[in-house]
Parts: structure tokens; sequence; C-alpha cells
């Protein structure tokens, strides 16, 4: 699956540049204001080529509910998760797969967008790799954007580069970046940040199977009344997907921010981490580059990647 973020004064442009660039299959992911409140952003996506064989073109007279089923298969869902969301979609008596299934998530799952305040710092926890500090430029890059004040703190002192990728970043954004190697420097990063500025907090990947490292971890955050954020990469494992969520959800993760729906083919692994830890959808990172920034997730939007061709004809159809 293809996703890409494409900026226009209008709607109608922006739906122009989504077709000139995807096609008339790309379904529309998300919708929202251009930074400042300019113009119109959408995030659109198109399944891949490779992918054509595993979806044929949706029957509006077919069974919603065999639809929705064989998406969930299709994306590798967990057996139990996808006949608690089956018979949740069956229970809505819609005909539309789309909404049933839109329906059957928002009824298992929370959607809560990121903070944009400086109420509570933001902690990224995550496996090595798993694009938490290109997670963190992006979140850094959209308060700038925004103009709204932000503090940037990195904890992986000890990887090669890991500073200095992260720095990069912030010194093109005139950000200082600050480093913690322990709980009391980190305490004392948060103490110093600017009054009412997101503080964003990079956190080095660990292994949380691992009880030293994941007692590390816990020690890290432990003085800060923090918002954990787990951002975990899509198209993994379902069952592992799920034994990371509950790790890292003991850790006070309450969030799940996935990345790289741009190279994902199976999302199983997304709604199993979600159901497993407990987590909260919040938004997805698009590409590895920091312009292609991140995009909010709802019920509709998660569906709608769930079931790509259907979402395309509806598409279609409304023009």
């Amino acid at each position: 699956m293809r996703l890409k973020t494409f900026t226009a004064p209008s709607m109608a442009e922006a739906m122009q540049l989504v077709k000139a660039h995807l096609g008339a299959d790309a379904i529309i992911v998300s919708t929202q204001k251009g930074d400042g409140g300019l113009g119109i952003r959408i995030t659109a996506a198109i399944e891949a080529v490779e992918d054509e064989d595993h979806y044929d073109q949706y029957d509006d007279g077919a069974d919603p509910l065999d639809e929705i089923a064989e998406a969930l298969a299709h994306h590798n869902v967990p057996g139990e998760l996808a006949d608690k969301l089956t018979r949740s979609a069956g229970s809505l008596d819609a005909d539309d797969p789309l909404l049933a299934l839109a329906g059957a998530l928002d009824q298992h799952f929370k959607f809560q967008p990121l903070p944009t305040g400086g109420k509570r710092p933001m902690v990224l926890l995550g496996m090595p790799g798993a694009g938490k500090t290109v997670t963190t430029a992006k979140l850094a890059t959209r308060a700038v954007m925004n103009r709204r004040p932000v503090s940037v703190i990195t904890t992986d002192t000890q990887r090669a580069g890991g500073y200095e990728q992260l720095h990069a970043f912030t010194r093109l954004l005139e950000v200082d970046l600050q480093q913690a190697d322990g709980p009391a420097a980190l305490q004392d990063a948060v103490t110093a940040a600017r009054p009412g500025s997101l503080i964003l907090i990079d956190c080095a990947g660990g292994n949380p199977f691992d009880a030293d490292d994941a007692a590390r971890q816990r020690r890290l955050i432990a003085g800060i009344e923090a918002e954990v954020v787990l951002v975990m990469a899509a198209g993994g494992d379902a069952l592992e997907a799920a034994e990371l969520a509950q790790a890292y959800a003991a850790m006070g993760a309450r969030r799940l921010l996935a990345t790289r729906l741009d190279i994902a083919r199976r999302l199983g692994g997304l709604l199993s981490a979600a159901s497993a830890g407990r987590l909260a959808f919040s938004e997805v990172g698009i590409g590895a580059s920091v312009a292609d920034g991140l995009a909010p997730l709802n019920p509709v939007s998660l569906a709608r990647l769930l079931l790509p061709k259907y979402a395309a004809a509806r598409d279609q159809a409304a023009e």
C-alpha cells in the first residue's frame, strides 16, 4: 500500500493532485486543514500492484460480513479478534461493509490524537528501528510549522549516530536538542524546557523482553509525568506485535503510533497490538521522510485501509 499526502489551497485542487499522482483508484485516508489553518491537506492511499490478486472488486450484492471477514483474514488479524470485529459489524445491521467495519473498530478500539500542547512531556518508546527518531522530528516540525513552542530531548546517547541524526533535524528547525543519559538527567532536561512547550522525548530503543533493559526504561520515565506513546512499524507478525504491546503497556504506554504504512502489506499486527496492550490508536507515519509528516487515524480511515478496494469503489461512485 502506498500513502501520500497532498496540500492545496482548496479541496477540489487537492483531489486533482490525488488523481494526478495516484490515479482514480486512490482512496482518501484523511483530510485536515493545512499548516496554520490554511488550505487543505489530504492523505490518500492506493493498493500496490502486487497485492491486486488478494482483493477482487467488491460486489454490491455480496454479504458485507463475508467481505469484512475476508479482509481481516487477508491482514492476518488473529482469529479471536477477527471474530469479535465481525460479530460487532453484524450487530450494526449495516449494508455497507466499510461503515460496518468502522463501527466495529469504534466499539473495540480507542482513537485519541496526540496532544499538541505542553501539559505533559511526550515519551516515544519502541523497538530499535521502529521510527522513533523520525517521528520525533515529524512532531517537532509540525509544532514549528504551527508556531507552537517545542523542546526536544533524546536519551539515545549510546548508539552511534543516534544523537547526530536527530540533531540534524532540530538544527534545521532552530530547536535546541538536549541529551539525557539517565533518570536524573531526564528530569533536569524536562524541568529546564521552555514553559508551555511541547516536550518530545526520543527514547533509545531497547529490548522490552530483557528484564534489566525493561527496568532501565521504566526507571528512565518513572520520574516524569509523561504521555507514553508506543511507536511500532506496521507489517509485523500479529502475535509478536501483541506481546510487544503488552510489554510496552507495562512501561506506561497508552497510545500507539504506527509507522511505515507506505510499505506495509498487512495491518493485522497493529490491530493485535492495540487490542493486547489496550492502546489507543493515535496517528500514522506515512513515509521515512520528515516532509511526509503524520496523519490522524480514526475508525473510518482505519476501515478504509483495511478495505481499500471497497473504499475506492465508494469514492468513485460518489463522484
